[in-house]
């Protein structure tokens, strides 16, 4: 059997069909199909769960990379992903090839015999399945979006995560950030440890320690309980226990020390786990981050800059996100204008994304490649011109590289404003 990327779409789009809706978030419909499968989550041991705003894929990978290093098998629920749907799972350290995948889905959907249920619960069912399947030591688990009715929220971890948390997804999460903080700490459960990240607002920290504290779940609490600060080009890890120093990242990488902290800070916990020598060897440096602040050096795209061009592509859809990406482009070494191609999903909010970046010399707007929720071209043009005189749209990825390549041969070139972007952008690359 050698099934083709096709056929798998094709599925996929079978599931999509399932619910009339997209995103409807309930754990009703996917603890009903998960007691027809005999609740495969209630077999995996070992799951760090992770929930938050910004850093869920980063923190995940810092936690994987120590992990595995410590001669420590994973298995890892991701998403969304970049270019195939195989990347969202990860079973026993390997992405799921097609064949298992297919057999997997078409195992789940005959069970789930044509109920109502979205295609991120169906899906996440069937990573429960798999991952029950393939013994690890450990299982990484990252919440699709918010926390208390994400499908994910279905097991008891052996530790809970929580990353930075900002505004993001109001329709389905509230407009205030004590409304999202509240969804988000859903992973929370009783007796269960909670390890929390930096966090932007302190409204969302009070929100989570609240709720920790009535759920008797113990709290390691960034800057209350551990640190990880840049001091002298060395990045210094702290807690009660322990006091560690190592190099700073080689490439410019100031917004993923909240991440790797907060990654050090999750796997101390872990009895058994040394962190100490992963470290000292500089295993942070050689994790990888597609679609996270990534610098295109190679393929197809690079053929359209002009040699004094840098181009850069980065995932990122909220305010906060946009301001740590910021961050690390006034970090980089050679100051350069800064031209943004930008394509947004219809439920973001391009103006306040847009309003942290400075020193801004154009932008170009761009419709998501098929992508039915993006804003077209125009949309996002009328939306920025407000902020900036010199927002033009174009009728495509190439097309906007081209047109900046021309008329600004020195100029650095950030692609941003979506995953969904990010993942075109690589496959057409």
């Amino acid at each position: 059997m050698n099934t083709s990327d096709e056929t798998i779409n094709l599925f996929l789009d079978e599931l999509l069909k399932l619910h009339p809706k997209k995103i409807d978030l309930s754990l009703d419909r996917i603890k009903n199909l998960l007691q027809k499968m005999d609740n495969p989550q209630d077999r995996i041991e070992n799951i760090i769960h992770i929930a938050g705003t910004n850093g869920k894929f980063s923190t995940l990978k810092f936690i994987q990379a120590l992990l595995r290093e410590n001669k420590k098998s994973t298995n890892a629920y991701i998403s969304p992903h970049l270019i195939k749907f195989n990347e969202r799972f990860e079973i026993n350290d390997q992405i799921i090839d097609n064949d298992g995948l297919l057999e997997l889905l078409k195992k789940t959907k005959e069970i789930n015999n044509n109920d109502p249920i979205t295609f991120f619960e169906i899906t996440s069912a069937c990573f429960f399945e798999a991952a029950s399947k393939t013994k690890s030591d450990f299982t990484l688990l990252e919440t699709g979006l918010g926390g208390r009715l994400d499908s994910s929220n279905v097991i008891i971890p052996k530790i809970s995560v929580i990353t930075s948390i900002s505004h993001d997804h109001h329709e389905f999460l509230g407009e205030s950030i004590e409304k999202i903080a509240a969804e988000k700490a859903g992973i929370i459960k009783e007796n269960v440890p909670t390890i929390i990240g930096f966090q932007p607002y302190e409204k969302a920290q009070e929100v989570l320690l609240e709720h920790a504290k009535k759920l008797n779940s113990p709290v390691l609490l960034h800057s209350r309980d551990w640190s990880f600060e840049k001091t002298n080009k060395k990045l210094v890890y702290e807690d009660e226990k322990q006091k560690i120093e190592i190099d700073d990242f080689n490439e410019n990488q100031e917004f993923q020390i909240k991440n790797l902290g907060l990654a050090i800070a999750a796997t101390s916990h872990i009895s058994g786990i040394d962190i100490i020598t992963p470290l000292s060897k500089n295993i942070h440096q050689a994790v990888t981050f597609p679609g996270r602040f990534e610098k295109i050096e190679v393929g197809k795209l690079k053929s359209y800059l002009s040699k004094g061009n840098e181009l850069y592509l980065d995932g990122s859809h909220n305010p906060d996100a946009a301001k740590n990406i910021n961050i690390s482009l006034e970090d980089l070494n050679e100051k350069k204008d800064l031209c943004m191609i930008i394509g947004m999903l219809n439920t973001k909010d391009p103006l306040n994304y847009v309003k942290e970046f400075s020193n801004i010399k154009l932008i170009k707007t761009i419709e998501i490649p098929d992508e039915e929720n993006s804003l077209t071209a125009k949309e996002l043009k009328d939306k920025l011109l407000s902020l900036h005189d010199d927002t033009s749209e174009e009728n495509s990825i190439e097309d906007a590289i081209r047109s900046i390549a021309s008329s600004n041969p020195d100029a650095r070139i950030l692609i941003c404003g979506s995953l969904y972007l990010a993942g075109q952008v690589l496959k057409l690359n």
